[in-house]
């Protein structure tokens, strides 16, 4: 857990020496509120995990969070060209060059 609360102290000490902390706040903004959020999978998350910290739960708790992420990666969004393998092949794509 510390790493975490490192790692988003730099991703702020970076932004502030950048002075780009009011489009990182936008950005992440736009992730939590709005269309096609993260906040109900981020709901999801937090409520399957404090299940977890009751002992009877634990097990069921683990398995339903694997769950949660295997759709997260395998989901396929309808409005836009796919999901995660598609989006994925596409931005290596583009930092490499198309294959010959």
């Amino acid at each position: 857990m510390p790493f975490v609360f490192i790692i988003a102290g730099i991703v702020l000490l970076v932004s502030g020496v950048r002075e780009t902390s009011s489009e990182l706040l936008t950005l992440l903004k736009g992730d939590v509120t709005g269309p096609k959020n993260f906040g109900n999978w981020i709901l999801a998350i937090l409520l399957i995990g404090a299940l977890g910290y009751i002992q009877d739960f634990r097990s069921l708790s683990r398995a339903f969070l694997v769950l949660v992420l295997i759709v997260l990666v395998i989901a396929e969004d309808k409005n836009t060209s796919g999901g995660f393998f598609s989006k994925f092949t596409e931005s290596f794509n583009s930092i490499t060059g198309k294959a010959a």
